[in-house]
């Protein structure tokens, strides 16, 4: 199986749990059903001989012994198998977590949110269960299968004989009906994935959903997804329903045609040259119920076989993302002299650009401001600095240095962003500050608080610096972001970058920002990406774009004094 294939790697790697869980199941199958072969000897020992206590004892000590060694086993097994499901859904979550740190943006975009959130929790999960467990369930299956043809064989090797050969009718009709299960589960997992990514949308747009009155739309939208991922498990599970009864009918008419056979070979002597008694009737009745067992047990796990085919098929897709390349060697240089586009290209989708022939010398610590309307291609420049994009043609450079050549680690240790949807992660509001630098004292960290002026509404919190938050924490918008602010501060870059920083504050608190990112942006090169141009009114240079180029350039005074698009962007604010 394909499936399993792609196991072994994760299964190679623990051998000893692997080998162990695999032995376990040896010992407990072979003697589970040494116990049948034992009875059959006492109930001959009987037939022939009568009642003998001594006899029977013997008998009787050696089956409870057999039962007590299998259990113990047994036990052994279960553990074995749970831990090495376990192990293998934690390297695989690992795997696939360190995937997406470490996979490109843009690959990561060709992602729905909540389909990679599904993979993590939900597809990993299904792989556990369908798969390690139902290989190791297999292994379990083949072992018994093995040792009951074996005390089978020993018994009446003419009727073994017989069952072999009508085995492959059950094999045949749990393999048909298996065959068109996956396309069924994998449907089945699409639509659940589908669920799952609205329904999170829904929770992180639910106040413009309801502010826009679009509540019943979203709910009919909701229950036609809903009603399309119900159709396709029921399906998926009237599938997997046939597999076991259809076996059981087939095993029932296998243990029926042993049963005529057997019965018959007594009552005729027709044995086949082979010695058979009562008591290996009996012994031959309870194998061939034990042998059909394991393909029961087998036509159990194939539906959750082909459903966890399927949340492989995902894991995978996830896991084969390519690494982000990074090939810079070049250190970042102790001193900004210039940061130059040189005719940058650049294009989501190929063939269409979104920044064309950009070209733009930025001083050192000279204060850029971007605008232009929504779709220019501001933020795309910021992207293309912190090297989340390459350009497709044309360079980026730190004192004549491509930023291709500076290794990304190290080129993002001296940039600074703040972006206009605030960044916060589950933790104490001291440990969000100091993110990008978790080495920070206490002391820096309400210092870089203070200046972002976020230290007066941080005070005020239950637990003040102590406070845990996260993106559900109940802090306004506008709180968080001057969280992100003041994570900003505390790192103190070589570059300054803040896109739509204010956006989401108040225009009393940005008033009263403006010092403090006056004084941040001192003596360092900064870029700014604003709607509100009231805030980049005092920038050394503004740089006005349109569909992905510059059309103006110049200072506040000088770009109204043109009377161009600048002029008609902010007349049209202000009017």
């Amino acid at each position: 199986m394909k499936a399993l294939r792609n196991l072994w790697p994760l299964l190679k790697s623990r051998k000893k749990g692997l080998v162990l869980s695999l032995v376990a199941a040896f010992v407990s199958a072979g003697a589970r059903l040494s116990v049948p072969y034992i009875a059959g000897k006492a109930i001959d020992n009987l037939d022939k001989n009568g009642f003998d206590p001594n006899t029977m004892g013997g008998y009787l000590m050696l089956m409870v012994s057999l039962v007590l060694v299998g259990s113990l086993f047994r036990f052994f097994y279960e553990q074995l198998t749970m831990r090495l499901g376990e192990e293998v859904v934690f390297s695989l979550r690992r795997k696939a977590y360190d995937r997406i740190l470490r996979a490109p943006i843009y690959k990561l975009d060709g992602f729905e949110k909540g389909q990679l959130v599904h993979t993590l929790n939900v597809d990993i999960e299904n792989v556990k269960t369908g798969l390690v467990l139902g290989a190791v369930t297999i292994y379990d299956g083949a072992v018994s299968l093995l040792f009951t043809l074996a005390f089978m064989a020993s018994v009446n090797y003419a009727l073994a004989a017989l069952v072999v050969l009508l085995t492959p009718l059950s094999v045949l009709v749990s393999r048909y009906i298996s065959k068109g299960n996956a396309k069924y589960f994998k449907a089945q997992a699409e639509k659940s994935s589908e669920v799952g990514g609205f329904i999170r949308e829904e929770l992180s747009l639910s106040e413009a959903v309801r502010t826009l009155g679009a509540s019943e739309g979203r709910r009919r939208e909701f229950l036609a997804i809903a009603a399309k991922q119900r159709d396709s498990g029921y399906k998926a599970m009237l599938m997997a329903s046939l597999i076991n009864p259809s076996t059981r009918l087939v095993n029932n008419a296998i243990y029926a045609s042993v049963i005529i056979a057997g019965t018959a070979m007594l009552l005729t002597g027709f044995d086949f040259g082979t010695a058979f008694t009562v008591g290996g009737l009996s012994s031959f009745l309870t194998y061939a119920n034990s042998y059909m067992t394991p393909f029961n047990e087998i036509a159990d796990v194939s539906s959750e076989l082909s459903g966890a085919e399927a949340s492989l098929k995902r894991t995978m897709d996830l896991l084969g993302l390519p690494e982000d390349i990074d090939e810079g060697t070049s250190e970042f240089p102790k001193e900004i002299e210039s940061l130059a586009f040189k005719n940058v290209d650049f294009g989501y989708v190929k063939g269409k650009k979104v920044i064309d022939g950009f070209d733009l010398e930025i001083y050192p610590r000279h204060k850029i401001a971007l605008v232009g309307p929504t779709g220019c291609g501001k933020t795309t420049l910021i992207n293309l600095l912190l090297r989340f994009y390459d350009p497709q043609s044309g360079d980026i450079e730190v004192n004549g240095i491509k930023t291709s050549d500076i290794s990304k680690k190290e080129l993002r240790r001296h940039v600074s962003a703040v972006l206009q949807e605030p960044w916060i992660f589950l933790g104490t509001v001291a440990e969000n500050i100091a993110y990008g630098k978790p080495d920070a004292s206490m002391e820096d960290i309400k210092k870089a608080a203070r200046l972002a002026l976020a230290d007066s509404f941080i005070t005020r919190l239950e637990n003040g610096y102590d406070t845990v938050i996260g993106s559900g924490s109940g802090l306004s918008t506008g709180e968080k972001q001057l969280i992100c602010l003041a994570r900003a501060m505390l790192i103190s870059p070589d570059i300054v970058i803040l896109d739509e920083a204010t956006s989401n504050i108040d225009l009393h608190t940005e008033a009263l920002l403006k010092k403090g990112f006056d004084a941040f942006m001192e003596g360092r090169t900064s870029v700014v990406v604003a709607h509100r141009l009231s805030t980049i009114v005092n920038s050394d240079l503004i740089v006005v774009m349109k569909k992905g180029r510059i059309v103006e350039m110049g200072n506040h005074r000088e770009l109204l004094a043109k009377g161009g698009f600048y002029s008609e962007l902010y007349g049209a604010q202000f009017a």
